[in-house]
């Protein structure tokens, strides 16, 4: 019975978990090892990056931590990273609920980015950062509430349309740039923003 049970000392410190991740996460991703993978999430944590970052990766490599970006951003969206993110820690990076993108068409932070690891070098005519959904149980148009906050505001014509009342992200458009999630007024925002993970 005793051997079942688990020890307070493994919880507390982590290695639970740690064998609980490398013991079913390998049955999402067969081909790698229990190692493997649990290396592999622990380095992709999303992390909402400026416009036009490249692969984070790449990114973590090459960025200086000059904060140039940051600086010729002229809405303060761009933060630099805590230590708590370790190995991304003094990269710019954007908290879209305190202070979004607000899709300036010059993009003056690629434009300050010596590195180059902010780039116009895309697929698309606004860097895509995220991928918004709107929670619908936490929308207050969703929940029988008039409100037009999120398409009202939104920067990029198409994203964010009202239908029946309630918004709906055309995430084909939708460039991330979180200002839907800063203006909503719900108790809790009503817009989930996903870091891109795909960038070039």
């Amino acid at each position: 019975m005793t051997e079942k049970m688990l020890s307070r000392r493994a919880v507390l410190s982590g290695s639970f978990l740690r064998g609980l991740i490398k013991g079913v996460l390998p049955t999402f991703v067969p081909h790698l090892s229990a190692a493997e993978t649990f290396t592999k999430v622990a380095r992709t944590i999303p992390v909402h990056r400026p416009p036009g970052a490249v692969a984070e990766a790449r990114f973590l490599t090459e960025c200086t931590r000059c904060g140039d970006c940051q600086t010729a951003c002229p809405h303060q969206a761009i933060t630099l990273a805590s230590e708590r993110l370790r190995a991304a820690a003094g990269t710019p990076i954007i908290n879209p609920v305190e202070s979004p993108c607000l899709v300036c068409p010059d993009t003056p932070c690629i434009a300050a980015c010596e590195p180059d690891v902010l780039t116009r070098v895309i697929d698309s005519p606004f860097p895509i950062m995220a991928t918004a959904r709107v929670v619908t149980h936490d929308c207050l148009a969703h929940l029988g509430t008039p409100c037009f906050s999120c398409s009202e505001r939104c920067p990029v014509p198409g994203a964010l349309n009202v239908v029946n009342g309630k918004p709906l992200i055309d995430a084909s458009i939708c460039v991330g740039c979180g200002i839907c999630a800063h203006v909503c007024p719900a108790p809790r925002p009503a817009i989930a923003l996903l870091p891109r993970l795909d960038r070039p």
